[in-house]
């Protein structure tokens, strides 16, 4: 593996000698005994797999993790439920909205396309988005999801009464979501609530704007912000280890391995030497690049920028 290949993860290969595998001395109790060159390649083999390159285009991008098991907290997602769904930028497009109401009310013709906007979002992955509510096992917090987003097409049909109403009680739906990313402890529970986290928030505003509310926008984003704190601190991996690879007469190569709540695994780049460390947060980030955190990751700088 030569430098350009050092987002893998492991130790450059320099063909020859013995190489020792080490413990970091932050962490001593990872210990590893010193290895062959035969073994070092079966290392760096193993490392090149485990190890995948982090794709985010926009904000939204990503199709959840699949659990092993259940727990009471969440079911078996579907396989393919966010595939198309979380590629829209729900949460820019929900900006878009808050931005004019945040603005006393004001865009007209701008405010109705970027309603608009979220309208066609919702009628094109309703159905995906709706397979990833059903993954959520707290019925309560399912149920409401559900029947906003189904119901959020026919706003246009409501009078102005019900649509007040309406708009209402998503909003509290959506507040109830946040509650319960925050609440939660099960890491799958998270992870699900994660991704419908920007659909129904956008919901949410895009409803509030049309029905004419403008008073309570800060409050509705700052529930957002707090869900995406919540699924970011609680599906960061906490199963990562500093490792060590050094060939005689060559400087030690040290790198962060991470392992998700689903499995998945992540290395940083290598650095060689020890003038710097390796990055912590590269492998954090790789190892959670198939869960909605980095999703809310990228989200929560557009939506503290806001200002509220």
């Amino acid at each position: 593996m030569d430098k350009a290949a050092g987002q893998c993860g492991g130790p450059q290969a320099r063909g020859r000698g013995q190489l020792q595998l080490e413990s970091s001395q932050d962490d001593p109790a990872h210990v590893e005994a010193a290895i062959g060159v035969s073994v070092r390649t079966r290392l760096l083999n193993s490392l090149a797999a485990a190890s995948l390159a982090v794709s985010i285009a926009v904000a939204g991008t990503g199709v959840p993790a699949q659990a092993a098991a259940t727990t009471s907290e969440t079911k078996r997602p579907t396989e393919t439920a966010a595939v198309q769904a979380f590629a829209f930028d729900w949460v820019s497009a929900a900006i878009a909205v808050a931005g004019y109401l945040l603005n006393d009310g004001g865009g007209g013709a701008n405010l109705d396309a970027a309603i608009r906007e979220i309208k066609a979002a919702i009628a094109q992955n309703r159905t995906q988005i709706i397979a990833q509510i059903d993954a959520i096992a707290a019925a309560e917090v399912e149920g409401c999801l559900e029947a906003h987003t189904i119901e959020f097409l026919n706003i246009d049909f409501m009078d102005e009464y019900t649509l007040r109403a309406w708009a209402q009680n998503a909003t509290s739906c959506a507040t109830q979501a946040s509650a319960f990313a925050n609440a939660v402890q099960s890491p799958q529970a998270v992870d699900k609530i994660g991704f419908v986290i920007g659909p129904i928030f956008a919901i949410v505003l895009a409803a509030r704007a049309q029905a004419g509310f403008v008073n309570g926008t800060d409050l509705v984003l700052r529930s957002q912000i707090r869900a995406y704190e919540a699924v970011v601190a609680k599906l960061t991996p906490t199963d990562c280890v500093k490792k060590r690879a050094r060939d005689p007469g060559y400087p030690v190569d040290k790198w962060w391995e991470c392992t998700a709540y689903n499995g998945d695994k992540g290395s940083s780049d290598w650095v060689t030497g020890n003038l710097r460390e390796p990055d912590r947060t590269q492998a954090e980030d790789r190892a959670t690049r198939n869960t909605s955190r980095p999703t809310a990751k990228t989200a929560l700088p557009q939506l503290r920028a806001l200002g509220v």
